[in-house]
């Protein structure tokens, strides 16, 4: 069986978005990157936004009839603000100035899938600054009331590569 790599999508996001589809869902995948996971969302039919401050990637989202919308989520003004979707989508980033605002993107009865590196992660290479690295528990620990914990966790994994792995997937209650 032949091994994920770091662009293929994240088997655990993979797996949750199946859960989340619904018809005209739309999602935002948050600090994008290559944009395996908006793909994954395309081809799952959400109306998918990709966000990313790297101006370059434009190009690559056009060809693949993705929306892209070029915003530094770490200096200034949030640059979101008033904005919402049915799913949030982080992978791979932290910046915890913003995690609230992050947070608040999620409509009601939407879902939060966040998966980073976790504290610990130094001895398997990058990133190994306590900056960028969850301690166990952190996210839980920072969500708004209003969302219910559909799953977490918080340990060492081997795919794509070994590394500590901080997870959470949560629903915001629309009845609030």
């Amino acid at each position: 069986m032949k091994g994920s790599t770091s662009l293929d999508p994240s088997e655990w996001i993979s797996g949750l978005l199946q859960t989340c589809v619904a018809d005209g869902a739309t999602a935002f995948d948050l600090a994008c990157g290559s944009g395996r996971h908006s793909v994954l969302c395309r081809d799952l039919k959400f109306k998918v936004t990709a966000f990313d401050r790297n101006s370059d990637l434009k190009v690559n989202f056009e060809n693949l009839g993705i929306p892209f919308e070029c915003v530094d989520l770490e200096s200034g003004v949030w640059p979101l603000t008033g904005k919402k979707t049915d799913v949030v989508i982080v992978s791979n980033y932290l910046y915890r100035p913003r995690l609230l605002e992050i947070f608040s993107l999620v409509a009601n009865d939407g879902f939060l899938i966040y998966e980073t590196f976790g504290i610990g992660n130094q001895r398997y290479g990058k990133p190994s600054n306590p900056d960028y690295l969850l301690e166990p528990g952190e996210l839980v620990e920072l969500l708004p009331s209003g969302f219910k914990i559909l799953d977490e966790f918080f340990g060492e994994t081997i795919n794509p590569s070994p590394a500590i792995r901080a997870r959470l997937f949560a629903r915001r209650d629309g009845s609030l």
